[in-house]
C-alpha cells in the first residue's frame, strides 16, 4: 500500500435498490487540520493525499498567484504603474505606497508574492486591467484557459469579498502554470530584497519572505503563497523539493498551517509513485508549484493538540477504458450534464486504464443516489469510492 497515496483496497459492497456499488477505501495518512487539502507528486501528476480537493473556499492571498502570473504573461514587468488613491487605501497587509508613486511591476511582483502586498496587487490590477474590475475578469478568463474551472476572483488580492473563491486543486494549476515562468521560482526563492519607487519617491521598501519554511532551516525546500484572514483561516499553495522529487501542495481553511503543511510533505516524500493517476489529463502537470504564508505571529507553528476526527467523502468511478478517446468523450458528456468529471490512469502498458470519475460527495447516500442516476442516464455501472483522511 502506498503509505500517503489513495491506494485502493475494496472493503465491502453497499446494495441499495438491487444495485451493488462496490465502496473502495483509500488509506489515511496524516493529521491534516485544514478543510481542503492537496498534495501532488509532480514528476507523474499523482495525487497522494487529497482532501475537499474541489471544495470552492475562501483562499485569501494565495489570491495573488493569479495575479502574478497574468503580470508574468503581461510582458510589461519594466513598465511603471502609478499609485492610485484606491491603492494606497487598501487593507494590509500592505508596503504603504501613496498616491502619485509610480513602481516598476517587476518590483510590484516581488512586493505582491513576498510581503502579500494588498496596494501593490492594487496598483498591478489597475495598470494591467484599467480597473479592479477589469482585471478580476482577466483573472477569471486566465485560469479558466488553465482548466481551473471551480474558482472565481472579485479582486487581484484575496481581501473578503462575495463570490471570491477558489479550491486547492485549482490553486495548484495556477501555481504549476507560474512555474514556466523561470522568475516567478526566483522571486518566490527570495528571502530579502530592496525595491525603490521609480517616481513619486526615492523612499527604499524593505521585502522580505512570510514563508517560514523557507526562512527556517526546515530540511526540505518548500517555496510559495501564504494566505490569511478570519473566514480562510491559514492558507497556502506551492512546492517542495527534494533530490529529483517536487511535491506541489495546497492547504486552505487550516488551523495548524506549517504543521500541515509538513505533514503532507513528509509523508508524500515517503511515499512511492506508481499508483493511481488521479489527475485530469488536461492539466500539464511537468510544472510546479509551491507556496508561503502570511501568519499571525505565534500560532502558526505550534503542532495540533488534538487529532481531527476522519472525515469521509466519495467519488465515483464512472467507467474504465483502455483509450482516452471513449473516456475524454464521457467525461465532455458528463461535464455538460453538469457533473465535475475528471480523467485519471492506472497501471502501464497492457494494464494501462483510464478512469472517468464523478465527485466528490459528502454523504454515501448523495454518490449512491448519484450513481443509481448515471447507471441510467449513461448505461454505466459506476463505482463508490471510499475517501477516509
Amino acid at each position: 500500500m502506498r503509505g500517503g497515496g489513495r491506494s485502493a483496497i475494496l472493503v465491502g459492497l453497499v446494495l441499495s435498490n438491487s444495485i451493488a456499488f462496490p465502496i473502495i477505501a483509500h488509506a489515511r495518512s496524516a493529521s491534516v487540520t485544514a478543510t481542503a487539502a492537496i498534495l501532488i507528486d509532480r514528476q507523474s501528476g499523482q495525487i497522494l493525499w487529497q482532501r475537499n480537493i474541489d471544495l470552492p473556499l475562501p483562499p485569501a492571498s494565495t489570491t495573488k498567484i493569479v495575479t502574478a502570473l497574468l503580470a508574468l504573461q503581461s510582458g510589461r514587468l519594466d513598465d511603471s504603474f502609478v499609485v492610485s488613491a484606491n491603492a494606497a487605501q487598501a487593507a494590509p497587509s500592505k508596503i504603504s505606497v501613496r498616491p502619485g508613486w509610480r513602481l516598476r511591476l517587476r518590483d510590484l511582483l516581488y512586493a505582491i508574492l513576498l510581503n502579500s502586498a494588498n496596494d501593490a496587487s492594487v496598483v498591478a490590477a489597475e495598470g494591467l486591467g484599467g480597473s479592479v474590475d477589469g482585471f478580476a475578469g482577466q483573472m477569471n478568463t486566465a485560469v479558466r484557459t488553465l482548466g481551473a474551472t471551480h474558482s472565481h476572483f472579485v479582486n487581484p488580492n484575496g481581501l473578503p469579498a462575495a463570490n471570491h473563491y477558489s479550491t486547492v486543486h485549482d490553486l495548484t494549476t495556477v501555481f504549476n502554470a507560474g512555474l514556466r515562468w523561470s522568475l516567478f521560482r526566483q522571486v518566490l526563492e527570495t528571502k530579502r530584497i530592496v525595491i525603490t519607487p521609480t517616481a513619486g519617491s526615492t523612499r527604499p521598501i524593505a521585502l522580505h519572505s512570510h514563508n517560514r519554511l523557507l526562512m527556517s532551516d526546515y530540511e526540505i525546500h518548500v517555496i510559495g503563497k501564504t494566505g490569511w484572514t478570519i473566514a480562510a483561516k491559514k492558507c497556502f499553495v506551492g512546492v517542495a523539493s527534494s533530490g529529483d522529487r517536487e511535491l506541489l501542495v495546497a492547504v486552505l481553511g487550516s488551523r495548524d498551517l506549517w504543521g500541515d503543511v509538513k505533514r503532507l510533505i513528509d509523508s508524500g516524500f515517503r511515499t512511492e509513485t506508481g499508483g493511481p493517476t488521479l489527475v485530469s489529463n488536461d492539466v500539464d502537470w511537468q510544472l510546479a508549484a509551491e507556496d508561503p504564508v502570511p501568519q499571525a505571529a505565534g500560532d502558526a507553528d505550534e503542532p495540533a493538540q488534538v487529532e481531527p476526527p476522519r472525515a469521509v467523502t466519495y467519488d465515483i468511478r464512472v467507467a474504465s477504458f483502455r483509450g482516452t478517446d471513449s473516456a475524454t468523450r464521457l467525461r465532455s458528456s458528463l461535464t455538460k450534464s453538469g457533473y465535475h468529471a475528471t480523467v485519471g490512469r492506472t497501471g502501464a502498458g497492457k494494464k494501462l486504464r483510464y478512469h472517468v470519475t464523478v465527485g466528490s460527495y459528502q454523504t454515501l447516500k448523495q454518490a449512491q443516489d448519484i450513481a443509481r442516476k448515471l447507471s441510467r442516464t449513461h448505461r454505466v455501472k459506476p463505482v463508490v469510492l471510499k475517501s477516509s483522511i
